[in-house]
């Protein structure tokens, strides 16, 4: 019995308990340290803020255009390719994906640099007066800018510099539901992102329907010769109709404004309002709170320590 009571008695576990009047007495006791802590950081960040230009977004949507079906060969694909003639077909690159690896292509890229001048026009002191500041005051964009500029006199951006920022500064999307493609160049000048992207648009264009042409051409050429050389007459028909497609091709290149899509809206030059970033309130309220939680970290943990060592020393 009396075991059976013993095996029956609850068994009470001690547990470390959180008394928070200790917790909030702590944070009573470092108040001056805390707000201190919070003030210095929300008011770095103020000053980032105030350092920040207005940047804005220029934009251009953009429809693929519906490319004409590629011709059914059927048997004769096949007689074809048995002549040792090959048909092809189209490349199935979609508009997006052109413009994009055009925007990645180094040479064509710093060739746009050097033709439009804009490594001139990034490094010329007059562009900033077309910037917009927060209560349009840029005296701490030009303390910071101008001291960090004689510090670094002897390091001029390269072109590769150039090309990298430029290339940031543009983005190229897809809605997968509508197809649309959106193009957006940001800058803190809203003239020069307008400016820049009708640019691009206009030589990457230019420089995708040449190499289109020339390959068009090329396969022209080579079936035309095919056509000399054989005698069979359905094969003669076939590369005929080829021709004739490649052809309609050219024709469908050269048909729009640029490479390969319909233009839904234009680009255009953005309000002083409507800037996309920074995002000054956003970033500041986001360092209030972070510092304030950081600063009571950094009191517990003070604490915690202090503690570690006055248990050392009863040892």
């Amino acid at each position: 019995m009396n075991g059976q009571n013993y095996n029956n008695q609850p068994i009470y576990i001690e547990e470390d308990e959180i008394d928070l009047r200790e917790l909030f007495a702590t944070i009573w006791k470092h108040k001056i340290f805390i707000l201190f802590f919070v003030f210095i950081v929300t008011s770095l960040a103020i000053i980032f803020t105030l350092s920040k230009p207005n940047e804005y977004k220029v934009s251009i949507t953009l429809a693929p255009q519906e490319q004409s079906k590629s011709l059914n060969l059927g048997g004769l694909g096949a007689l074809a390719s048995m002549a040792g003639v090959n048909v092809g077909g189209s490349s199935g690159i979609t508009p997006d994906i052109a413009f994009q690896k055009v925007l990645e292509n180094y040479k064509f890229m710093t060739n746009f640099i050097k033709k439009h001048n804009i490594d001139k026009i990034l490094l010329n002191n007059e562009l900033e007066k077309d910037y917009i500041f927060a209560m349009n005051n840029d005296s701490v964009y030009k303390y910071f800018h101008h001291s960090a500029k004689k510090d670094d006199n002897e390091k001029q951006p390269t072109l590769f510099d150039i090309y990298k920022d430029l290339s940031k500064q543009f983005s190229i999307s897809t809605d997968k539901k509508t197809g649309l493609i959106n193009i957006d160049f940001i800058s803190p000048s809203r003239e020069i992102a307008y400016k820049t992207l009708n640019q691009f648009l206009e030589d990457s264009t230019n420089y995708l329907v040449e190499r289109n042409l020339k390959d068009l051409n090329s396969q022209i050429n080579k079936y035309q010769k095919e056509l000399k050389k054989t005698d069979n007459l359905e094969l003669k028909a076939e590369l005929a109709k080829l021709v004739s497609g490649l052809i309609k091709q050219k024709v469908y290149i050269n048909s729009s404004k640029y490479y390969k899509v319909k233009v839904i809206t234009d680009p255009y030059i953005p309000d002083v309002k409507d800037k996309v970033k920074p995002k000054r309130a956003l970033i500041v309220i986001v360092a209030f709170i972070t510092s304030f939680i950081l600063a009571i970290f950094l009191v517990f943990f003070i604490e915690f320590i202090k503690g570690e060592e006055k248990e050392k020393e009863k040892i």
